[in-house]
């Protein structure tokens, strides 16, 4: 199985798409924002209708925003940085929660002019991570067209351009 899996979809497909994919898994999830936060732990959030400004990107030329999606029991691990400069804040990355699969939602820009696309990734290679994965496959498979390596949702296939 691959490690990384492509894919186009707007926001109508994602909700599709990440509702199939909670009703295959055998456990609950959650998801958090990557990168740097004032807090020690990120704000968490149950579903994909949670997640803020779903379906839109704010770059035009790839995916910006990057979450991880974990087992709902298994903590965050995050990492408290002392910055001379910065001061104190705390950093969170797949690579340091090697149960999450990597999800980066694709969106279209801000001004509807295009469709960036989006991906699954995991970082290691376990028990938890591979079924996330799979499980993000399969509802892949049953929501969207594939071409080669790449997934496209329903309402992304008709989008003219």
């Amino acid at each position: 199985m691959s490690r990384r899996l492509f894919f186009f979809a707007t926001k109508n497909d994602l909700i599709s798409i990440m509702n199939t994919f909670c009703e295959l898994l055998p456990f609950e999830v959650k998801y958090f924002e990557t990168g740097n936060m004032p807090t020690e732990q990120p704000e968490i959030f149950s579903c994909i209708e949670e997640l803020p400004h779903i379906g839109i990107t704010y770059s035009a030329s790839h995916c910006t925003d990057n979450y991880c999606i974990m087992k709902k029991d298994i903590p965050v691990v995050t990492e408290r940085i002392d910055s001379d400069t910065l001061g104190t804040f705390y950093c969170v990355y797949d690579s340091m929660n090697s149960t999450c699969l990597s999800f980066s939602p694709s969106g279209l820009t801000a001004d509807g002019a295009c469709l960036i696309h989006g991906q699954f990734a995991i970082m290691d290679k376990n028990e938890i991570s591979d079924t996330l994965m799979k499980t993000a496959a399969k509802a892949l498979r049953k929501h969207c067209k594939r071409y080669k390596s790449w997934y496209f949702g329903q309402e992304a296939e008709q989008l003219n351009g």
